[in-house]
């Protein structure tokens, strides 16, 4: 038990690191706010109406990045 949580442990770490520099990568602009075009430098598949969902005002913020990226990847990459 002890082995799979600390394997869970690291999943989710090393998922937490992946998605925060896919964050910095999508903010071109370092504002700490990435639109839907910056979106898709990472997420090409990503729509307009997908990203709007979990947009407020029209930008993702780094807090929110992980349930856009958690939603991209349950829809676009696990096919």
């Amino acid at each position: 038990m002890r082995r799979f949580l600390f394997a869970l442990g690291c999943a989710l770490t090393l998922a937490t690191a992946a998605q925060a520099a896919a964050f910095s990568k999508a903010d071109a602009s370092h504002d700490g706010m990435v639109t839907y075009a910056e979106a898709r430098v990472v997420m090409p598949q990503l729509t307009e109406t997908s990203f709007n969902k979990f947009a407020r005002n029209g930008v993702i913020t780094k807090s929110q990045w992980p349930s856009l990226s958690n939603f991209y990847d349950l829809m676009y990459r696990q096919r």
